[in-house]
């Protein structure tokens, strides 16, 4: 009997469609097919799950959330919530970890995936319109794009294009948008804004760094900016898989 349970889930974990996050904790409707090729399963700390294990979780009630790219054949589902024993602000990913794969849709038109950002270092800002650390960090992303024309960037945010075009019209921020990516928020694990990542060519995270100092001033945030990047291209990668070794 608990060998046809398990061998159950795991026919229902390779059918179910890979869909925005479940808001209930119950599975999409496995009647429609979605990505199934290099599929890959978090715990709640960013560690990697097998599939059975994944699915146990999720009968048992934890929520999860899964971004995707239909593209690449490529997803990635995580356990949310927090991780057991652990406190404080943590990001899922760190440095070296592949960043998750995804297909958001731009402010501009169309629609971006990761592999298009594969080839130069891609800064990506975490954001949403009302953030007050956020509205301060715009211009000081704006001016140190302007100085790095061989990087990519990108901003991201949960919320609708109406509210990512809200943002970038009243604070003049001029970097590529993309929105609905609560997804892959929920994935990465940010919970603090703005949150910054910087990817390599080769599509890992290279380092990061969660919110920013307000007291500082525009031209001391531009420095500290500077530092975090040149330090991050300098360290090389640790690690190839999500780790909750941080």
């Amino acid at each position: 009997m608990r060998i046809t349970r398990l061998l159950a889930l795991i026919s229902l974990a390779c059918t179910f469609a890979l869909h925005a996050q479940p808001q209930d904790g119950t599975l999409p409707d496995p009647t429609q097919l979605g990505v199934t090729a290099n599929t890959r399963y978090l715990d709640a700390a960013g560690r990697p799950l097998d599939v059975v294990s994944f699915m146990r979780q999720v009968k048992d009630g934890k929520n999860y959330s899964s971004t995707r790219d239909t593209q690449a054949g490529a997803a990635m589902l995580r356990i949310t919530g927090p991780a057991p024993g652990h406190r404080g602000i943590r990001l899922a990913f760190g440095q070296g970890d592949v960043f998750p794969p995804f297909e958001l849709p731009a402010l501009n038109g169309g629609v971006r995936r990761l592999g298009d950002f594969h080839g130069r270092y891609t800064l990506v800002s975490f954001y949403f319109a009302d953030c007050a650390p956020c509205i301060a960090e715009a211009p000081m992303l704006v001016a140190y794009a302007r100085e790095h024309r061989d990087m990519n960037f990108v901003a991201i945010t949960y919320e609708d294009a109406m509210d990512a075009k809200r943002f970038a019209t009243d604070r003049h921020f001029d970097w590529p948008i993309l929105h609905d990516g609560q997804g892959l928020i929920d994935v990465l694990g940010v919970s603090v804004y703005p949150t910054l990542m910087l990817i390599d060519p080769d599509g890992r995270i290279a380092g990061a760094a969660v919110g920013m100092a307000m007291r500082d001033d525009p031209a001391k945030r531009l420095a500290d900016l500077t530092g975090w990047i040149e330090q991050w291209k300098r360290t090389k990668p640790a690690t190839e898989t999500p780790s909750a070794a941080r």
